[in-house]
This record gives C-alpha cells, structure tokens and sequence, in this order.
C-alpha cells in the first residue's frame, strides 16, 4: 500500500498535473506517444505476439506517430480521415499476413491483437484529441475525475462496505458496493467541479448534464478496467508490467483512463457545450 501511495503521489505530481498545465504545448503528445507505445509493447507481451515483427513493428510506429499526428494535423480536414484510411489499411495488412503467413500468424490471434492495440492508441490518441477541443482546458481535466476517482472510490468503498463481489472471475476484490460508491462519489465529484468552474469563470455549469457525465464515464471508467482484466486472466498474468511499482505497468494505471478518454472524445464538442455555456 505505501509503494502504491508514494507512486501514486509521483504520478500526479510528475505527470498527470503537467499533462494539464502543458496542453497547449508538445508535453502532453510526446507523453501520450510514450505511454502508448508502452500500453501496446505491454499488451503485445501479454497476447504472445511482441516477437512477431510484422506486426509488432509496424503497431509501435502507428502508436507513436498518432497522438502526435493529431496535434500537428487539422483535426477534421487531415487527421481524422487519414485514420479511417490507415484502420482499413491496417485491416487490408493483417488479413493479407494471415492468408500468407497462416502458421505464425493465424487470423484469431492476429485478430485480436490488432482489435486490442487499436484499442489503446485510440485512447492515447483520444486525450490528444481532447485537449484540442473548445473549453478543452475545462474538459480535460475531467479524463482524470472519470478515470481515477471513480477507480479510487471503488477501492476505498469496496474496502469499508463490501460484502458483494462484483465479477469474481474477473476480479475477485471488485464488489457491487465499490462500484456504487465509486460511481457516486465521480458524480458527486462532477458536480463540485462545475461549481468551482462556475465560481471562478463566466462560464455556467450545467449541473443535469455534469452529472449525467460523471455517472456514465464512471460506468465506462470500471468497464476498461474489468476488460484490461478480463484479458490479464485469460493469460494468466498478475500484472501487465512493472514500470509503476505498487500498480504495474502502463496498462494496469491507464486501462480505465483510456477507455474514459475515447468515450470523451466521440461525445466531443456537444457534450462540452452542454455542460458549460
């Protein structure tokens, strides 16, 4: 628990808290191009598939350049088209290797790879995404307050109050009374947001749509986490890896965030209009 706190602590100070100062600025793609290279090197690992160079090779490089991409690219003229075409290509290569290559690199397990690491850059990619947004500096921080209060409410709730598990097979400490309390305290949390936002700026806080928000990232926030797990268990693995000592690895920290951010980003610019105005 303590290695967990002490890493925790860094990982906001060093991390989480410039990533919104700095927005505006290279930071944040850089960041995001790292830990998605990462998440995909993870879960490459993690499916068996990190030595198999066709694939693996040209994954990582996607998983650098997209984050980065949809900084310096417009967002709807140049970047979001070219990624529809390099997705279709990314499939027209995969099924090529798997009809000429079928021994090493049969159609379900490239499948699936291919369907997980598209996964992860898209939720790298979509914090990019977001902080380009309007009232980006407003709704970016609320990638975290989905992500890591509703995942630190659910362990504390779960820790006092639960006597119900929740998908044991998947994770068996998760209970139904963690998920409850981690799901109000992120609306109770969106709620307080608004307010402050409210408080400090011009803008006005939509408080319905605020906690419509807070409710259903929170849902989706347990949903990436239960799937990042659901995929470690099919493995047989503790842990992704071991860069965040007391949490593991790039995908064991960031698998509920990812999964709030793309959410965020398909909702997009009507979501943010709704809540502030």
């Amino acid at each position: 628990m303590k290695t967990r706190i002490i890493t925790g602590f860094f990982l906001v100070a060093l991390l989480f808290v410039p990533s919104v100062f700095l927005m505006d600025t290279v930071y944040l793609p850089i960041v995001c191009s790292l830990l998605c290279v990462m998440g995909v090197y993870e879960m490459l690992s993690c499916l068996g598939r990190n030595k198999h160079l066709l694939t693996a090779i040209p994954t990582y490089i996607v998983a650098a350049a997209c984050p980065i991409a949809a900084r310096f690219l417009d967002m709807h003229s140049v970047f979001l088209p070219s990624a529809i075409v390099l997705v279709v290509l990314s499939i027209m290569y995969t099924l090529a290797l798997s009809v000429l290559l079928p021994d090493k690199y049969n159609s379900g397990d490239t499948a699936q790879a291919f369907l997980l690491c598209t996964y992860i850059i898209s939720g790298f990619t979509s914090i990019e995404l977001i902080s380009l947004t309007a009232n980006a500096k407003f709704v970016f921080p609320m990638i975290y307050i989905g992500a890591f209060v509703t995942d630190t409410f659910c362990y504390f709730s779960g820790m006092l109050f639960g006597k119900h598990k929740l998908i044991p097979r998947i994770s068996p400490k998760k209970t139904v009374e963690g998920a409850i309390g981690g799901t109000v305290m992120c609306v109770l949390c969106f709620l307080l947001y608004g307010f402050i936002i409210s408080s400090l700026t011009e803008l006005n806080a939509n408080y319905l749509a605020l906690a419509l928000t807070g409710f259903v990232l929170a849902i989706v926030s347990q949903l990436g986490d239960l799937f990042a797990s659901a995929v470690k268990r099919n493995y047989g693995i503790k842990d992704y890896g071991k860069i965040f000592p007391g949490h593991g690895g790039v995908m064991d920290r960031f698998d509920s965030l990812i999964a709030v951010a793309a959410l965020l980003a398909i909702i997009g610019t009507q979501m943010q209009i709704s809540m502030f105005n």
